[in-house]
Parts: structure tokens; C-alpha cells; sequence
């Protein structure tokens, strides 16, 4: 896993034998910038997540409780790890980061066990109690990785549900 952000090592790497501009410089003062509330935020994940993935998880067994009966402890850690490698984009500040190493492969096996529908539920369950449990600062900049799972998530029902209506000629 490279240890820069994604943005940043594209910037750098299109430098070779030149100095950055300022448009360029940008990214990085936006960075160092807003540093400490992404390190904030990144701490109270890591404090908070038990607590937070207890709390969707029971919130998920009142809309499933099958599925939370025979597959709770992979969805717990599944969920667990998705806040953590939420907290290390945000402190990165790389969504591409985040859209690598979690919310395609999540998508993309989901689907393939067809848990994506309710998979999907159990994140917007999480996305409820991240807005109820942690402060407006930290929902800025988690609720957009949030957002992205869902998406992830999402399509494939999408596509499902159009493919069945015909409209599209695989």
C-alpha cells in the first residue's frame, strides 16, 4: 500500500525535472490544512468502532434477523473493516485509496454470495448511527466513504433489476 496519497504521488510523478505550480501546491496546503480533524476523526474511529458496528448490527436485526443470526460475525467484521480503512482514506484524505482497497472488492463479492440488498440495508443502518454517534466534523469527512459503499453496493442491483426488465441485451 503506498503511503502517499494518490493525488499527491500523480502530481509527483508527472513533476520529474520541474517544480510544482501552485494549482499543484494546492492539494497539499489543503492537506496540512485540515490535518488535525482528520487525525481527530481517524482516533475516534478507531475508539468508536466496536461500539458504532454494535450499534448498526442491532439495528440490522430488527429488518433481518435471519441474516443476522447465521452471519453476524462476518458482517461485524466486515463492517469493522470498513470503518478502518474509512479512517485510514480520511486521514490519508484519498477517496481513491478507499475505492481500491475496499468498496470494489466489497461490491464485487457481495454480489457474488447475492448478500448485496442486504448488505446494503446493514450500511445504511451503520450510516444512521455514524450521523446519531459522532460529531458534525467527523460526518463530513466519514458519511462520503459511507456514501461510496452504498453506491457499490447499490449497482449491481441495478443492473440486475434492468437486465431482468429486458432493457438491456447482454
Amino acid at each position: 500500500m503506498p503511503g502517499i496519497n494518490s493525488a499527491w504521488e500523480t502530481v509527483i510523478n508527472q513533476s520529474d525535472g520541474r517544480y510544482l505550480n501552485s494549482t499543484e501546491l494546492q492539494a497539499m496546503q489543503r492537506y496540512v490544512q485540515t490535518f488535525s480533524v482528520r487525525s481527530k476523526t481517524y482516533e475516534l474511529l478507531r475508539e468508536k468502532s466496536d461500539s458504532l458496528v454494535t450499534q448498526a448490527m442491532k439495528k440490522f436485526m430488527l429488518i433481518h434477523p435471519d441474516i443476522v443470526q447465521k452471519h453476524s460475525q462476518r458482517c461485524m467484521y466486515d463492517m469493522k473493516m470498513t470503518i478502518c480503512i474509512t479512517a485510514l482514506a480520511i486521514l490519508r484524505d484519498d477517496q481513491q485509496f478507499f475505492k481500491e482497497c475496499l468498496s470494489l472488492w466489497l461490491a464485487n463479492i457481495l454480489e457474488a454470495h447475492q448478500k448485496n440488498l442486504p448488505c446494503l440495508k446493514a450500511y445504511c443502518c451503520l450510516q444512521e448511527i455514524l450521523k446519531e454517534q459522532l460529531p458534525t466534523a467527523a460526518n463530513q469527512l466519514v458519511l462520503p466513504y459511507i456514501e461510496i459503499v452504498l453506491q457499490a453496493l447499490d449497482k449491481p442491483a441495478k443492473l440486475m433489476a434492468t437486465v431482468q426488465r429486458g432493457a438491456v441485451k447482454v
